[in-house]
């Protein structure tokens, strides 16, 4: 069976058949099935089928799974589900080091669950290059002038409170 009859399976209507589909790809630990995935969690019912997705997710191991994630986040149909994305590359423990401005950027222009979901990003992953921290904390800096809401404002400071850290400052 090749994959893309099955990536087609997970986009089904029927969460019964979108469940057997997940129990193939979950055997088979292919990278090409993320945003796959990613596609059936915003089209499942069911709670059922949203916890076997995200938890199959939230393990991904395989090769090329954080360029698929990557992708899956600049994807407009995939945007109720970024969250989920970047919930993936900590839960997976997923090496972020050379991609802090992407996240910065989902920091800033993203939700405030979504900034959080960065902040935590920042927090499990044991390096960051001090050139990329520092002109991150300057992005940061420069947004949390401009940000209206007070929630996302505090939620940016603390992005740049926790670089500022790994910098020892």
């Amino acid at each position: 069976m090749s994959m893309d009859p099955l990536f087609a399976q997970l986009l089904s209507n029927d969460d019964a058949q979108v469940l057997a589909a997940i129990e193939m790809v979950d055997q088979r630990g292919d990278a090409m099935a993320i945003i796959p995935l990613l596609h059936a969690l915003v089209n499942a019912k069911e709670v059922a089928t949203q916890q076997r997705i995200t938890t199959l997710l939230f393990a991904v191991k395989a090769k090329g799974a954080k360029e698929q994630l990557l992708e899956a986040l600049d994807i407009p149909e995939l945007l109720s589900v970024r969250q989920t994305a970047l919930s993936c590359f900590w839960n997976a423990g997923i090496d972020m080091r050379d991609h802090l401005d992407v996240i910065i950027g989902l920091a800033i222009s993203g939700s405030v669950a979504e900034s959080f979901e960065c902040f935590t990003i920042l927090q499990e992953q044991s390096v960051w290059p001090d050139k990329a921290a520092r002109t991150s904390i300057v992005r940061l800096r420069n947004a949390m002038t401009n940000q209206g809401d007070t929630l996302k404002a505090s939620m940016l400071g603390d992005l740049v409170t926790e670089l500022e850290r790994r910098l020892g400052k």
